[in-house]
């Protein structure tokens, strides 16, 4: 009996330790996640600039083809 309790003491401490693992695998998932997000954010808005000013590069072009 008393090793059927030292048994089950020793899953429960094993179970918390991996439990513990896991959370800890999941913020710094979450961290990485949170970081792509912002990149990809950045890389909208720079693309979001760079078609403004393509734009307004292009409508320079076409005033000075009117002169």
């Amino acid at each position: 009996m008393r090793v059927f309790t030292t048994l089950i003491i020793a899953l429960i401490f094993i179970g918390s330790l991996s439990c513990r693992d896991t959370k800890k695998a999941e913020e710094e998932i979450e961290k990485a996640i949170e970081q792509v997000e912002e990149v990809e954010q950045q890389v909208e808005e720079t693309s979001e600039e760079l078609d403004a000013k393509a734009k307004e590069a292009e409508e320079a072009l076409m005033e000075l083809d009117s002169i």
